[in-house]
């Protein structure tokens, strides 16, 4: 069963914001943008091995995606972790095209696509890192009996393997996204004894959501000023910023759409942009509204969390 699923990584929806809120011309919009196409490359990849989890039988696993736990003053994450009262299972999955050669000598990984070779440092290793630091924060947690093993999946079918040397390690290690259940079939054969109870296995599980902590975005790395941003409320029609509260809607001046929740996005895009908390005269500034009276009703209707009275009230997200 799917314990803990993935949501969209902030990282996401921060560039999202980014290209919806930055001029047209600015200079970092191609960074912003190549950063967006390789996060949703990985997002796309993972939702992609879903399926192939699927086939396995939900009574055997304890399946958490996407975790990120810290570990003293480092993080390490896993795309896939599948619990049992046997083993443990990590997956580290890739969505990349074209002819992938493992070359285990160096640790490094060699990816030919449209005429041009990228190297890329060996996934194996990757995945044995996250190995190395789960079995640490396992042993921090008392927790020293359970066997680990991992997996490295190319989910897109654009993915040719080659394995020149032959090396064992990368037959064992690595696969196509179809092979993924024969692989676990595989592994389970070797692992008979049972080290965990049920019980055991629940309580890990309900440990590792609680030590998850989503990876922030930060935006510093763009450079960005504040009078980058531009404010007010973007049209879903024409993605102009030319919306006006008239009679309990927004018009847009350029194209005459009208919307009665074209804020929402608006107030995200703040949250994401701007900062964690808002104050009604921050929301009036940035939606650029003239009446504290609507920027309240619309706080009110977006059922976001506040602290304060309702002069000193302060907004966030849940």
């Amino acid at each position: 069963m799917i314990a803990k699923r993935r949501t969209t990584p902030r990282r996401i929806l921060v560039n999202e914001a980014l290209l919806r809120r930055l001029p047209p011309n600015h200079p970092k919009r191609p960074d912003i943008l190549k950063d967006l196409l390789i996060k949703r490359a990985g997002f796309k990849g993972e939702q992609d091995m879903d399926y192939y989890l699927s086939l396995l039988n939900e009574n055997d696993f304890y399946i958490l995606q996407d975790l990120r736990i810290s570990l003293g003053t480092n993080y390490f994450q896993i795309d896939f972790l599948l619990l049992s009262t046997k083993f443990a299972l990590l997956i580290e999955n890739k969505n990349i095209p074209g002819i992938i050669e493992f070359d285990p000598a160096f640790k490094q990984v060699f990816r030919t696509y449209n005429d041009s070779t990228e190297v890329y440092d060996c996934p194996v290793d990757q995945v044995k890192r996250q190995v190395y630091q789960f079995r640490n924060w396992l042993k921090k947690n008392n927790i020293n009996s359970l066997p680990l093993e991992f997996l490295v999946t190319y989910s897109n079918h654009g993915s040719i393997l080659q394995n020149p040397s032959k090396n064992q390690e990368v037959y064992n290690r690595i696969c196509k996204g179809g092979q993924l259940v024969f692989k676990v079939d595989e592994i389970q054969n070797r692992h008979q004894r049972e080290v965990l109870s049920i019980k055991d296995v629940k309580r890990l599980t309900k440990l590792l959501i609680k030590s998850h902590e989503p990876e922030k975005a930060d935006i510093s790395k763009y450079n960005l000023s504040p009078s980058d941003i531009i404010p007010g409320i973007q049209c879903p029609t024409c993605e102009q910023f030319h919306m006006e509260r008239i009679s309990r809607k927004w018009y847009c001046a350029h194209c005459e759409t009208t919307s009665t929740n074209a804020h929402q996005q608006a107030i995200l895009d703040y949250f994401l942009l701007i900062g964690p908390t808002m104050t009604n005269k921050q929301l009036r500034v940035f939606l650029r509204l003239p009446s504290r009276s609507t920027s309240t009703i619309l706080l009110r209707n977006m059922s976001l969390q506040h602290t304060g009275s309702t002069k000193n009230r302060v907004y966030y997200q849940a």
